[in-house]
């Protein structure tokens, strides 16, 4: 069977898209590498065009709670160590960001971040797999 080499990219659906860019630019650190103004951002954490890319959700399925569709489980960085993990919490903390973490859990036994984007996505930072 023919088995994919590594994950392209995770879509998400924002209600804010500019809100989404500042926050995923600014706060979780991607770079962005294309855009369609006030539709679609393209960004990326590697050398990758893109590995996230940010959707704007359409007017009339904003107004939608959240629960009223499918929801991302989690979007997942990696950083090099428990180090990097230590200063991103202290990061957003200070800008008023909960952060829980760090701390070791799952089968990985990885060291993890883990926090809300505007739209209440989680978003993990994780070392040592």
């Amino acid at each position: 069977m023919l088995a994919p080499r590594k994950l392209g990219h995770v879509g998400i659906y924002v209600k804010d898209i500019e809100k989404s860019k500042k926050f995923y630019t600014e706060v979780v650190g991607l770079k962005v590498s294309d855009e369609f103004p006030g539709k679609a951002v393209f960004m990326r954490c590697s050398h990758d065009h893109h590995d996230t890319v940010l959707f704007q959700l359409a007017a009339e399925k904003s107004a939608r709670s959240q629960n009223d569709r499918a929801e991302i489980q989690q979007i997942s960085y990696e950083v090099d160590r428990l180090d990097d993990l230590r200063q991103k919490a202290a990061e957003l903390r200070a800008q008023g960001i909960e952060v829980i973490g760090p701390q070791q859990r799952g089968p990985g036994m990885d060291k993890t971040i883990d926090f809300r984007d505007p739209d209440g996505n989680t978003i993990q930072f994780y070392c040592d797999m």
